[in-house]
C-alpha cells in the first residue's frame, strides 16, 4: 500500500511524506485540507478534522450531523464525529479490503469531496446560528 501513497504524491506532485509514530501518513491536500491515512491488513482508513466546534447550540449542531450520518446517506459512508479532546468535529472513512491504486484514488478524491462539502455546510450552519436564524 506505501506505493499507492508513492503514486498519489506523483499524481499530485507533493512531497511524499514521512510514515509517522503511529504508522500513519498525512497527505496535504491543499491549504486547509489534510487527510491522515492509515493502511490496514487488509485495507485502509481516512481520517480529517473537519471543523472546532461552535461556542453554542452544539447539540443543534450534532443533531443536524447525526441525520448525515444516518444510513451514510449524507457521508458517502464515511462518518461524521469529534476527535477525543472534543475540540474538533472530524471525518473518517474505512475500507476493510484491498484496493488496487485507481479505487484508492478514487475513494480519497469522494472523501475530500465530502470534507470540502462538510465543512462549507458545518460554517454555515454555526453563521446562521450566530445570526439567529436557526
Amino acid at each position: 500500500m506505501q506505493e499507492h501513497i508513492k503514486k498519489l504524491c506523483e499524481n499530485l506532485e507533493i512531497e511524499l511524506p514521512k510514515k509517522d509514530k503511529d504508522k500513519s501518513y498525512l497527505i496535504k491536500i491543499d491549504e486547509v485540507t489534510e487527510v491522515k491515512i492509515w493502511f490496514l491488513d487488509p485495507g485502509f482508513y481516512f481520517h480529517s478534522n473537519l471543523s472546532t466546534f461552535p461556542k453554542e447550540k452544539r447539540e443543534d449542531l450534532f443533531i443536524y450531523l447525526m441525520r448525515a450520518n444516518l444510513l451514510s446517506q449524507g457521508t458517502g459512508g464515511s462518518r461524521i464525529g469529534m476527535d477525543k479532546e472534543e475540540n474538533f468535529l472530524t471525518l473518517s472513512d474505512q475500507m476493510a479490503y484491498e484496493v488496487n491504486y485507481i479505487e484508492f484514488k478514487e475513494k480519497l478524491e469522494d472523501f475530500v469531496n465530502y470534507i470540502t462539502y462538510w465543512r462549507d455546510e458545518i460554517q454555515t450552519y454555526i453563521k446562521k446560528q450566530e445570526a439567529s436564524i436557526l
